[in-house]
């Protein structure tokens, strides 16, 4: 039997708390192998990880455990290996052959396929048709441009298919790049709790004059004008916003994000496909109208880093 070299491109070990001694036994520890795994990979960076199978790999007492990661939309599959209580994440490469076993038997990354189910939309009012055929979960900020522009877009896709588009809205404030826009998510999560359809009013009055820069006070002061124009409490929304008392709904949100691996804004899950960017109207009106031309190649997408506060896991 021709040698084999483990890592030899990159090698990563990591001991396992399962308690197991043998390589045989590892099947029998595997839901523990499993979290650890999910653990450590989810961590940097989000995304999900799904266990595919376990087999036995080419060299005696190591076991071969495939996985998918699903993050921005892409399947990617993968492979690590466990001996014992010893993950091992790295390649095997024949020195007889100089052939990458591993690189052999991973595939190609395929399109996620997202259920309504994947997301935490309890207690959300979404905007438009009930029965909708076309259901919209938008991960969005309020101080990005490229979101106005998104924002713009499914205003004129609505306002053209009446009651044909569903769409909910999950927050997801860059903080780093965005400093005010951690305030503002919870200025219109604040507006619902005084009046239900006040939400989505703030939300468009947030794009349709978005705010830069990082003024708080100049932030109070427009919400406490806006509350007094749509008969709400302007010192009880500014107050809700400082106490940050519909936190838990961004976590919510966030968590939402992270276990998808979006890192940028805005991002669209449309009836269960991943669409990323401030796409044109063509990259939605397909989904109501097949004789409708296709979307550009290419569109403005808004690279940034994630939020400065992780969600809690």
């Amino acid at each position: 039997m021709a040698a084999l070299l483990l890592g030899a491109l990159t090698l990563a070990v990591f001991v396992v708390p399962t308690g197991a001694e043998e390589a045989s036994n590892a099947p029998s520890e595997k839901t523990k192998v499993e979290q650890f795994l999910k653990k450590t990979v989810e961590s940097q960076g989000g995304g999900r990880i799904v266990i595919d199978q376990w087999r036995p790999s080419p060299i005696p007492g190591l076991w071969e455990v495939h996985y998918f990661m699903d993050a921005m939309g892409k399947r990617k599959p993968g492979v690590f290996y466990v001996s014992g209580d010893k993950l091992i994440m790295g390649q095997i490469i024949d020195t007889a052959t100089e052939k990458n076993l591993t690189a052999g038997i991973i595939g190609q990354p395929t399109k996620v396929v997202y259920k309504i189910e994947d997301f935490d939309l309890e207690g959300r009012v979404p905007r438009g048709g009930s029965s909708a055929p076309l259901t919209l979960i938008e991960f969005s900020d309020f101080q990005c441009p490229f979101c106005k522009k998104l924002h713009e877009t499914l205003t004129a896709l609505m306002a053209k298919y009446p009651g044909k588009v569903r769409l909910y809205y999950k927050h997801l404030p860059l903080t780093n790049v965005h400093p005010l826009a951690h305030s503002m998510a919870l200025a219109t999560e604040c507006a619902r709790e005084q009046k239900a359809e006040a939400f989505w009013a703030l939300h468009d009055d947030f794009f349709a004059s978005q705010v830069t820069g990082g003024d708080s006070g100049a932030l109070a002061s427009r919400l406490k004008s806006w509350a007094s124009r749509n008969g709400l409490n302007g010192d009880q929304l500014n107050d809700c916003v400082q106490q940050r008392k519909t936190e838990k709904r961004l976590e919510s949100d966030l968590r939402d994000a992270h276990t998808l691996g979006i890192t940028s804004t805005p991002v669209v899950i449309a009836n269960g496909e991943f669409i990323g960017g401030a796409q044109p109207l063509e990259a939605f009106e397909r989904f109501l109208n097949p004789a409708a031309p296709a979307a550009p190649s290419a569109s403005p997408h808004s690279p940034a880093p994630p939020p400065s506060t992780p969600p809690a896991h």
